[in-house]
């Protein structure tokens, strides 16, 4: 309040103050112009100063934020530079052509044609003048040198016939008014005047010094008069007064030329005072026009940064922790499409830490969980008889339990689990590690010699799958579990030999004393019957030695039975054959070898409308396992690597068949009739009982197998089982 009463007491100061100006030959010619003038440029003054204020408080203000550097002042600083760069070019353009058309304008308005033409138009008018002034004076001298003038003024003269004669000789001139005035009066004794131009009163005004001939004349009531003195004698006794209208036309444009001629006149005077008008008119304008840029700039600055502010303040919060935090501001554009999303993702990022939380929370749980079960894990490793190695794809020993190093000494020296073996034991290493690979476990009992004694070890290895990024789940790691059976086999051995050894004393003691009785008395019946005599003790004693011989049969025939009982007691489970879908169970065994082939592509050919078969899906699974794992191992060190496991329909209705087919060198046709016998395998370290294995169930369940040349290479082993029924295995839900 106080700044606006300042700044009012100084415009009026400055207002007063520029009355005391002396502009010399520009100074008003009126006091209505110098007050107009005055009023007009204290407005000027007042705009000027007032956004001249206006403009440099904001810029200061600005610049004091620069320099504190604020948020957002930088900013506005740029638009606002940018509003003055983009204002000022067009304003200066602006002020340079409306000064230079003001001065063409002033300068046209008051050029010397201009001023020829108008000086030109009131001489002529002035010649005009003067000629109706010459002609009238003309008039008046002449009416004054009749004798009839003199005798109307005269004394002497009959009063009745001067006004005839007079009327006549005015008519004869043809003036539209005459009057005769005595000398010493201004109150004609005698006129004559036209009713239809003059009525009233004629007032005239005539100079107060005569020319030498006595005539004047001059303008009046919008006619030239003229008045000539009239002499008796020598001695003047009045005056002739003679009146000519001004014709109407020529008056208009004398009056008109006269107007223009006065405004003309003070234009030329206040030439000074228009042009620094109009110059206070442009700085006015030039002053508002930034005024209103700047202006325009900071409200616009304040809408853009107003929200950045905020978002900066948000994000010091939310940088802080808080990330409850949300902008108040909104808005229609972009910016506010902008605030909206930053609420949106901080509201997302409040969500997912709290969800982060939780999760760390509970990942610190299961850490300890895991930490537990670790020590627990370790704790059983460290303390179970059989050694555990976590080995690589490569055989490299990753982690060992102290029971490890107590079977192999030297496990802390080496790198590698295959230095451990050598010979035909390290190839048999290899081939575990390749079967486990394939089909996730293998086992096989080792004979190692250790310090000049046999020790026996079952060596496990255990695949332990890993999700790679091609999603294959090729095994990267092996854990080989090695357990020393030396003891256990040889108890295994003394209690199976100390058992078999009753159970075969026992069963063959009873056989054996009735076997013994028997051989005895045909001993002594055949001694007996050397000495009988007589026929009929002859066949007594040969009836007696045929019921001891057949006692002897029937023992003997107990002792096979009994031969034929250990000798079942090292078969297979009984299959037990239903009603199963052969594709699913071929799928469920292949599941088996999914990323373990390394380097075999392992398709199926499975026939959608194969009938359901009538097998055991256990035995079958081990089937399909043992024949792929065959031919796996069939094409190790062949350049095509290829393996199709088919289903069809059978070679007669009532059965189904499955192919495994493979790209190897193929079985010779020696070999092809000894392939599903015991102990028989074209591999070095074949077992020979995997094939009898594959024989032996496909048997059980009424089935058969053959081996046929593959085209155009390897094998085909066919195996044909007996369906459930006719029926498509799809159609059986």
């Amino acid at each position: 309040m106080a700044v606006s009463g300042l700044l009012f007491v100084v415009l009026l100061g400055l207002s007063f103050w520029q009355t005391s100006f002396d502009f010399g030959d520009f100074r008003p010619r009126s006091p209505t112009v110098t007050f107009v003038l005055w009023g007009i440029s204290t407005l000027v003054i007042l705009g000027v100063l007032t956004l001249g204020f206006l403009l440099f408080r904001t810029l200061l203000k600005l610049y004091i934020e620069r320099r504190r550097g604020l948020a957002g002042s930088k900013l506005k600083t740029r638009l606002v530079g940018g509003a003055l760069a983009l204002s000022l070019l067009p304003v200066i353009c602006m002020v340079i052509f409306s000064f230079k058309v003001l001065n063409r304008t002033l300068d046209k308005w008051f050029s010397y044609p201009t001023k020829e033409i108008i000086e030109s138009s009131e001489a002529v008018s002035e010649r005009l003048n003067e000629i109706m002034r010459h002609k009238t004076e003309t008039d008046a001298a002449w009416l004054a040198s009749l004798p009839i003038a003199a005798r109307a003024l005269g004394a002497d003269t009959a009063e009745d016939d001067r006004p005839e004669r007079l009327e006549e000789t005015v008519r004869r001139v043809g003036a539209e008014y005459v009057a005769l005035l005595p000398v010493d009066s201004t109150k004609p004794v005698w006129e004559v005047r036209s009713t239809a131009l003059i009525k009233g009163p004629v007032a005239w005004k005539l100079p107060s010094s005569e020319p030498s001939d006595g005539t004047v004349s001059g303008i009046a009531q919008e006619m030239v008069w003229a008045a000539a003195p009239v002499f008796d004698g020598k001695r003047q006794i009045g005056r002739v007064i003679v009146g000519w209208p001004i014709p109407r036309d020529i008056l208009e444009r004398q009056q008109y030329m006269a107007s223009n001629l006065d405004l003309w006149a003070f234009y030329e005077g206040e030439r000074r005072d228009i042009r620094y008008f109009y110059l206070g008119m442009l700085a006015l304008i030039t002053v508002f026009v930034l005024f209103v840029a700047v202006w325009l700039s900071l409200y616009v600055s304040k809408q853009i940064s107003t929200p950045i502010e905020a978002l900066l303040e948000a994000t010091s919060a939310i940088s802080e922790g808080r990330l409850d935090y949300r902008i108040g501001a909104s808005g229609l554009d972009e910016i506010g499409g902008l605030i909206v999303s930053f609420n949106q993702m901080t509201r997302d990022l409040e969500e997912r830490t709290r969800a982060l939380q939780q999760s760390n929370s509970d990942l610190g749980q299961a850490n300890a969980e895991i930490e537990s079960r670790r020590r627990f894990i370790n704790a059983i490793l460290e303390n179970i008889t059989p050694g555990v190695v976590s080995v690589t794809e490569q055989g490299e020993i990753l982690k060992s339990n102290s029971s490890a190093a107590k079977i192999f000494p030297d496990l802390g020296a080496v790198q590698s689990m295959l230095e451990l073996f050598q010979g035909e034991d390290l190839q048999e290493m290899r081939y575990l590690l390749n079967r486990a690979r394939r089909i996730g476990l293998a086992s096989r009992d080792f004979e190692i010699e250790r310090n000049g004694r046999i020790v026996h070890l079952t060596v496990t290895v255990s695949a332990l799958e890993r999700q790679t990024p091609d999603r294959s789940g090729r095994p990267s790691r092996f854990v080989v579990v090695l357990e020393d059976t030396t003891e256990l086999l040889r108890a295994q051995k003394t209690a199976a030999w100390n058992e078999v050894a009753r159970r075969v004393a026992h069963e063959i003691k009873n056989p054996l004393t009735p076997i013994a009785l028997s051989a005895e008395r045909m001993a002594r019946l055949m001694e007996r019957f050397d000495a009988a005599s007589s026929a009929e003790d002859r066949r007594d004693l040969q009836q007696r030695f045929l019921r001891s011989t057949d006692t002897i049969r029937r023992e003997v025939e107990s002792l096979r039975r009994l031969v034929d009982e250990f000798a079942r007691m090292a078969q297979f489970p009984q299959a037990r054959p239903e009603r199963a879908d052969l594709n699913q169970v071929v799928a469920e065994a292949l599941h088996v070898f999914e990323g373990r082939l390394a380097d075999v592509s392992l398709r199926a050919r499975l026939d959608p409308d194969l009938p359901a078969a009538w097998i055991d899906p256990e035995q079958f699974k081990r089937v399909v396992v043992n024949l792929v794992d065959n031919a796996a191992e069939a094409l190790e060190g062949c350049w095509v690597r290829e393996i199709v496991v088919e289903t069809a329909p059978g070679s007669h209705p009532e059965s189904v068949e499955l192919v495994v087919s493979d790209s190897g060198p193929g079985v010779s046709a020696e070999d092809k009739e000894k392939l599903f016998l015991p102990y028989f395998s074209t591999k070095s370290r074949g077992t020979g009982l995997g094939l009898a294995i594959v024989s032996r169930i496909v048997a059980e369940h009424g089935g058969s197998i053959r081996v046929e040349d593959n085209r155009p290479s390897g094998s085909r082993f066919i195996v044909e089982a007996p369906v459930a029924d006719p029926a498509p295995v799809g159609a059986l839900a």
